[in-house]
C-alpha cells in the first residue's frame, strides 16, 4: 500500500510540474524571446536601436506582457508590447517581428500628459517602414478598443 501512495504522490507531483510548464510555456516575455530567439533580439535591437539614445529603458524592453503570436496575410509574427517602468501611459511600443526572417517593423507612442492626467498629445513614430497592413495592427495594438 505504501508503494501505491508513493507512485501516486510522484506522478501526481511530475503531472502538476508537466502542467507549470505548459503555463509557463504560453507566457513567454519578450526578454525570454531574446534568449530563446537570438535573431530576433538582434531585429528588435536595430529596429529601436535609434531611440535608446533618448528612451533608454527600450533596450531592456521596459513593462512588457507576454508574447503574442499574429498571422498578416500568410506570415507570421511575433508582436512584442512594453511601456516605459513607472510610467507606463507616457511611452510604449509595439513591435512586430517575422518568424520567416526576423523582419522587425514597429511602433513606438509618446504621450503628452495634462495636469488631469489625460492625453493631451500623442506622437507615434513608425519602426522600420512598415506596410499598411502592419500599420493598422501596430495602430490596433497601441490604441485597442475599449471594453464596454
Amino acid at each position: 500500500m505504501r508503494h501505491f501512495i508513493f507512485k501516486s504522490l510522484v506522478l501526481a507531483t511530475w503531472g502538476s510540474l508537466a502542467f507549470a510548464g505548459q503555463i509557463y510555456a504560453a507566457d513567454l516575455y519578450p526578454a525570454d524571446l531574446a534568449n530563446q530567439e537570438p535573431q530576433a533580439a538582434n531585429a528588435f535591437a536595430g529596429l529601436t536601436k535609434a531611440l535608446v539614445s533618448k528612451h533608454a529603458w527600450v533596450k531592456n524592453y521596459g513593462v512588457t506582457i507576454p508574447v503574442e503570436d499574429t498571422t498578416l496575410g500568410s506570415e507570421s509574427y511575433w508582436r512584442l508590447s512594453g511601456c516605459k517602468p513607472h510610467d507606463c501611459p507616457s511611452e510604449k511600443y509595439v513591435v512586430l517581428i517575422s518568424k520567416k526572417n526576423n523582419h522587425a517593423v514597429g511602433a513606438f507612442l509618446t504621450n503628452q500628459l495634462a495636469a488631469t492626467g489625460n492625453v493631451s498629445d500623442s506622437t507615434i513614430q513608425w519602426l522600420g517602414q512598415p506596410t499598411d497592413e502592419q500599420v493598422a495592427e501596430l495602430a490596433t495594438a497601441l490604441f485597442p478598443a475599449p471594453d464596454n
